[in-house]
């Protein structure tokens, strides 16, 4: 997965919160999925990747989250099973990808 990357800009992110939990990276890792999926599946390629990043990084301060022991994460394994059991959702991919769109490129909305 080429975008399942793009959090690695995130591992310089700090805040006054505990570390990341496994929960926590495991939501960021589903967050991460849906983007990827949007790129890879929807028609969304040009998307562009620092604005996802950006998403993220906003979705991270929004929750208090620290990120400081991102790196301690396997985030690239929790990524693929993510995408894989977004992939294996048994809906129509065209509906699939409608909701994503529509539940996340609000985040977007907000770090343009």
């Amino acid at each position: 997965m080429i975008q399942v990357a793009l959090l690695g800009s995130l591992l310089g992110f700090s805040a006054t919160s505990q570390a990341l939990s496994e929960s926590e990276a495991e939501d960021i890792a589903d967050l991460t999925a849906v983007f990827v999926y949007l790129k890879n599946d929807c028609g969304y390629q040009n998307l562009p990747n620092n604005l996802i990043r950006r998403a993220l990084v906003f979705f991270a301060e929004q929750n208090q989250w620290d990120l400081s022991n991102y790196e301690s994460f396997n985030m690239k394994a929790l990524g693929e099973d993510s995408y894989r059991d977004l992939s294996g959702i048994a809906i129509a991919r065209s509906k699939k990808c409608k909701a994503l769109a529509r539940d996340s490129f609000n985040l977007l909305a907000y770090v343009k």
